[in-house]
């Protein structure tokens, strides 16, 4: 199991001690985090999207961190453009209009990396 620190101070060098305790609840599978992030960006950004392995990710409320990736037929998989959290109590996506905006703006500059420009025809 991973666990991100997130908005944590650490140390640049020298020792760092963690210690906690804490019971999630985990009613949805990383298997299933995947899948939803999966359906969703196919469905609403691109088909070319999917999600890829996620990470538990622990803070005020317990969620699958889903990478998003993207890929083309000729290229296969070009790389991360996002992120988006699934709850991993209730099954909810965390994914508000700005952060589908964000994915969008970096699939868009991956891709014109893997595109050749289209040609003037005048």
């Amino acid at each position: 199991m991973d666990v991100v620190l997130k908005d944590q101070v650490i140390p640049e060098t020298g020792l760092l001690t963690l210690s906690f305790q804490e019971t999630v609840s985990i009613n949805i599978s990383a298997a299933e985090a995947q899948r939803r992030v999966s359906r969703f960006v196919h469905w609403e950004i691109s088909s070319q999207m999917h999600g890829e392995t996620p990470t538990l990710v622990l803070g005020q409320r317990a969620g699958w961190q889903v990478p998003i990736h993207l890929t083309f037929p000729s290229f296969g998989d070009v790389g991360c453009v996002g992120e988006i959290v699934v709850d991993a109590e209730t099954g909810e996506l965390h994914a508000p209009p700005d952060l589908i905006a964000e994915i969008k703006r970096r699939a868009q500059d991956l891709a014109a990396r893997f595109t050749s420009p289209a040609k003037n025809r005048s």
